[in-house]
């Protein structure tokens, strides 16, 4: 039998939908095991969210404890579950690589920031295994921004050495990943990906829906009604930054949005999600077209693949520099390419591997990650 080389990625992305434990095999080059999701409880989601958006929350580092420790709980039963569902001896994983759940974080280039929580003292003693987190605290230690930090993994597994090709994850924020046939990596946040459209669609609907299931709200909408505000909005300075820049849904709070009064007499519901959903695709496209200056194959993964209408959005574009496609048509499927990345990066620093992150968050190589044995 080939002896296997087992690590766990786990995290809940910026949309706080669900925990995604991931188990990988990275004896022959890399090998999806098993995976489980578990759906966050909305109350906790509820919570998160109340952290993210207000910054004078009373009692707030109470309430960051407890929900700590509550995320802590659900990120070990969600890795135990994956381990029973898998059927293997939980000795063989050599760690669990947690991200964790972003709650703050600031890519100021002076004090850059960053806050997880997920309790991962009490994700090693529910699971009995190794665990490695705080990986963007590593990242800041050693003078980068902290974020993004999948670019390396993307490096890794995706690059080729006679194309150029892009991947762009569409999560609660949308980062894209530059891979040059020749040429430096480069990686950046580009801007919000699926958050304004999930706080839009739980506000219309009073929590009863989280997101816009498969496109379906956008695609009954008119974007052209918020034509103005859409501009104005990627007018503001993040979208001037020069790269590498990182990005945080604490930053795009939909009650702060600045909509163009004159567009808000005639919006329906369905017209706001296809123009916050308008957002997201002229933002990817614009930074795309600006940074990719030759041919360019680009690969979306993130739970914005499955909005239909957004993809639909891009198969409409018709620029000959500029063909998409989804990660799975190199073999890694869209949804498991982030918590892979932490499976990843927690076998480098068991391995004591240096991460290589310069161009994308202006650290210099380290050891990503801190170790509970």
């Amino acid at each position: 039998m080939p002896k296997s080389d087992l690590y766990i990625g786990v995290l809940s992305g910026t949309s706080a939908d669900s925990i995604d434990a991931l188990l990988v095999d990275f004896s022959n080059s890399i090998k999806v095991v098993d995976r489980f999701s578990k759906k966050i409880p909305k109350t906790v989601k509820n919570k998160i969210f109340e952290l993210v958006l207000n910054k004078k929350l009373p009692n707030y580092a109470n309430k960051q404890k407890e929900l700590d420790y509550i995320l802590g709980e659900l990120i070990g039963n969600c890795v135990n579950q994956l381990i029973k569902r898998s059927k293997i001896d939980k000795k063989m994983v050599k760690a669990i690589g947690s991200h964790g759940q972003t709650i703050k974080h600031s890519s100021s280039r002076k004090n850059p920031f960053s806050l997880q929580i997920g309790n991962p003292e009490l994700v090693r003693k529910l699971t009995g295994i190794k665990v490695v987190y705080g990986f963007r605290q590593s990242d800041i230690a050693n003078g980068g921004m902290g974020a993004p930090l999948t670019p390396a993994f993307h490096n890794e597994y995706m690059s080729q050495a006679k194309v150029n090709r892009a991947i762009v994850n569409i999560g609660g924020i949308t980062n894209v990943t530059l891979l040059p046939a020749k040429g430096k990596i480069l990686g950046w946040d580009i801007g919000p990906g699926n958050c304004l459209i999930d706080q839009a669609v739980k506000n219309i609907t009073d929590g009863k829906k989280q997101f816009d299931n498969k496109g379906v709200l956008a695609k009954k909408g008119n974007p052209q009604i918020l034509e103005n505000t859409i501009k104005k909005f990627l007018n503001t300075s993040y979208f001037k930054k020069p790269i590498p820049k990182s990005q945080s849904v604490e930053n795009y709070d939909l009650k702060k949005l600045r909509f163009d009064p004159s567009e808000m007499k005639k919006l329906k519901d369905v017209d706001l999600i296809s123009g916050l959903t308008e957002i997201t695709f002229q933002s990817i496209l614009r930074d795309l077209q600006k940074y990719c200056k030759k041919k360019y194959e680009v690969y979306f993964c993130g739970g914005g693949t499955k909005n239909n209408y957004l993809m639909d959005r891009f198969k409409e574009v018709n620029l000959e520099s500029l063909q998409f496609y989804v990660t799975s048509d190199l073999g890694i499927d869209p949804l498991d390419v982030e918590a892979m990345t932490f499976a990843w990066l927690a076998k480098k620093r068991i391995e004591k591997q240096n991460i290589e992150l310069t161009n994308v968050t202006g650290s210099k190589p380290c050891l990503m990650g801190e170790v509970i044995n």
